[in-house]
């Protein structure tokens, strides 16, 4: 028979882990509201810059780079996105799954940039080349990201790699966070409209230029071309971690959620093997007592 005063100390301790649980559910939620306004804000600055290419697109081609100083059979980057804390469901396993056997047979042709801790041992224990890792904080902006922006523009400028891809998880909405990879380099159409398509901007979307305004580029064309190039890089990479930081957050929102409901199952489960043990020894009691009335009277 179950002892009852450890199944009332079982039932203390799974409801002090259900209200830390809460606690948890309560805090990703916030933050997962504050990161979903940012989403929506990066789509609408990404409308302006939209209207920026089209009025330029008689002038600059963003999609043709040099190919013939281009090696296609030299080493790839991988900019991997992934979470900086644990307790967020299998938001990075089928993003890492997939990673692992697509480059499982090419580690020394294959370099890494780790954008969150947690999976950087992963990839050191799995003898990958990781050239540069960086921890991202909950708050943060597109000055975070400097360092990866600088490897980025020297690797292009230098033709140190023969593709650059960005791998990351898409938030799509609470429940459903999409693993996506964006090739940053060399940039192609196909690749800037799936990317489109993912903000849920639609295909072929034009936006014109103000009429009457004068068109005037400074310094010159290659040098503004170059930095349009780059500046529409910096802000993948960063939509990319945004993207990925506010699906961490919603798959730790559920996953605690999971949690909590699993602790409120628990208990029950718990309080009715109580109440069943409590009124078994009531019962043994009674029978005692009406045994040994029954005893005495015979006697």
């Amino acid at each position: 028979m179950a002892n009852t005063k450890l199944i009332r100390s079982k039932i203390k301790s799974v409801g002090n882990l259900q209200k830390i649980i809460k606690a948890l559910e309560i805090v990703s939620t916030i933050k997962l509201q504050k990161l979903k306004a940012k989403t929506i804000s990066f789509k609408a600055f990404m409308l302006e810059f939209l209207r920026v290419l089209e009025s330029l697109k008689d002038h600059i081609n963003i999609f043709d780079f040099d190919k013939q100083s281009w090696n296609a059979e030299g080493k790839n980057l991988i900019i991997v996105v992934t979470s900086d804390k644990w307790l967020c469901g299998g938001i990075n396993t089928k993003l890492l799954k997939h990673i692992s056997q697509k480059y499982q047979d090419a580690k020394d042709n294959v370099d890494i940039i780790a954008i969150g801790k947690k999976w950087l041992e992963f990839f050191v224990r799995d003898h990958r080349n990781v050239v540069a890792s960086l921890p991202l904080k909950d708050e943060f902006d597109e000055s975070d990201l400097l360092m990866i922006d600088a490897y980025i523009r020297q690797a292009i400028e230098k033709k140190m790699y023969a593709k650059i891809k960005i791998y990351f998880n898409f938030f799509k909405n609470t429940v459903v966070q999409i693993p996506l990879r964006f090739k940053l380099y060399p940039l192609d159409q196909n690749s800037f409209q799936a990317f489109l398509k993912d903000l849920d901007i639609p295909e072929g979307t034009t936006l014109s230029f103000k009429q009457g305004a004068d068109l005037v580029i400074e310094p010159d064309l290659e040098r503004f071309k170059k930095n349009l190039i780059q500046e529409l890089l910096e802000m993948i990479v960063y939509h990319a971690a945004l993207h990925n930081k506010t699906g961490e957050h919603a798959a730790r929102m559920l996953a605690m959620k999971n949690a909590k409901d699993n602790c409120g199952d628990i208990i029950g489960s718990l309080q009715l093997l109580y109440n069943k043990t409590r009124q078994s020894k009531i019962t043994n009691e009674i029978s005692e007592i009406v045994s040994a009335k029954i005893a005495i009277e015979q006697n």
